[in-house]
């Protein structure tokens, strides 16, 4: 009898109000948790959260990279759990969100007995909480500005604008410089429709008015190093970065100034912290950032964060409030721009079946 057993389920969750960007609107997002449990009844939850708006095509393949995961004598103990995760490709954006899944339950299970959390599991000087950045997507100005502003007195201390690379959203960020004041850090994320002119033009535009980074203005790495040799304004990483291996070569052609990484896309926790150490020898930024996932996915997510050396970076995973639900009971919501970890050992979290639809 195998001494694992592996199963898992599909979530659909509703957004408040559709989230929009220079690259479309998300209204739901789709994926599957997985639940891993031992004999002894102990578990561990991951989220096979794939990118939104590609929820047709990946999770057919993380499906698929499940099933073949999921492999009687691979399920005999942790261990060759372990062994098969190294040994069993993830070559595609669905396979490395089930990996991420994967690694992520494991991580759990074993936080989860050793009674710490799974932050201090993955660095033990790991801390409880992690500063974010409110998000705020394409709008009329007034509209940003009146969102920029209750972000502010709510005490975030960085916002995050979507934005298209056009002198129309340059008025609106210096709108909203006016608004919030000199002292709010203001991020940029283009989602990479600009060609590189476009951005540099832009870059010229909005950096009197101090931007922390322009995210993925551009499609490509090889654009982004053109674009970083000449933009007054730091440029960051993120649609581009599809694996560990895409985080390397940006890193070896000095492309960016910034990484924006995300479990699913690296495929998990470990590989996602290796990722940041290479960075941080090149002396690149690390901002870990939420696919809007489930409340699995993102406790997830703000573990990792946790246990990332202290930089005085916020990180994108203000997510909890863009669901009507994630899936869990405790919200993950910031107070004064800060997400405490959830209390508990492992994630902290569990999965209440009842709050998603399938």
């Amino acid at each position: 009898m195998s001494g694992l057993s592996l199963r898992w389920w599909p979530y659909r969750l509703a957004l408040r109000r559709p989230l929009r960007s220079a690259s479309g609107c998300i209204l739901e997002r789709r994926g599957f948790v997985l639940e891993l449990r031992a004999a002894d009844g102990a578990r561990g939850f991951g989220d096979v959260a794939v990118w939104p708006g590609t929820e047709s095509t990946t999770l057919p393949d993380a499906r698929a990279w499940l099933d073949a995961f999921a492999a009687p004598d691979w399920l005999q103990c942790e261990r060759t759990l372990w062994s098969a995760l190294e040994r069993l490709p993830a070559s595609t954006a669905g396979a490395r969100a089930a990996r991420a899944a994967v690694e992520t339950a494991l991580l759990d299970l074993g936080a989860r007995r050793s009674g710490i959390p799974l932050a201090r599991a993955l660095d033990a000087a790991a801390g409880s909480a992690v500063a974010v950045n409110a998000l705020i997507g394409v709008a009329e100005v007034e509209e940003t500005v009146a969102l920029a502003r209750a972000a502010v007195a709510a005490g975030f201390e960085t916002v995050k604008l979507k934005v298209r690379i056009e002198p129309s959203d340059a008025e609106r960020i210096a709108a909203v410089r006016a608004a919030i004041g000199p002292t709010v850090r203001i991020r940029l994320d283009a989602n990479g429709l600009a060609s590189v002119a476009q951005a540099r033009a832009f870059a010229q535009a909005v950096a009197p008015v101090g931007i922390e980074y322009l995210e993925q203005p551009v499609a490509t790495l090889e654009e982004l190093a053109e674009l970083r040799r000449c933009s007054p304004v730091p440029v960051a990483a993120d649609e581009v970065l599809t694996g560990p291996e895409a985080v390397q070569r940006a890193l070896d052609r000095e492309a960016v100034d910034a990484l924006v990484l995300k479990l699913p896309v690296l495929g998990g926790p470990l590989r996602l912290l290796q990722a940041a150490e290479r960075a941080a020898q090149r002396g690149v930024e690390v901002i870990v950032s939420s696919v809007i996932e489930s409340g699995i996915g993102l406790a997830a997510a703000l573990h990792t964060a946790a246990a990332l050396p202290a930089s005085g970076q916020a990180h994108g995973l203000a997510t909890a409030g863009i669901l009507v639900t994630t899936g869990i009971a405790q919200r993950l919501t910031p107070v004064g721009g800060i997400v405490t970890l959830p209390e508990g050992s492992g994630l902290g979290v569990e999965w209440e079946e009842g709050q998603a639809n399938g």
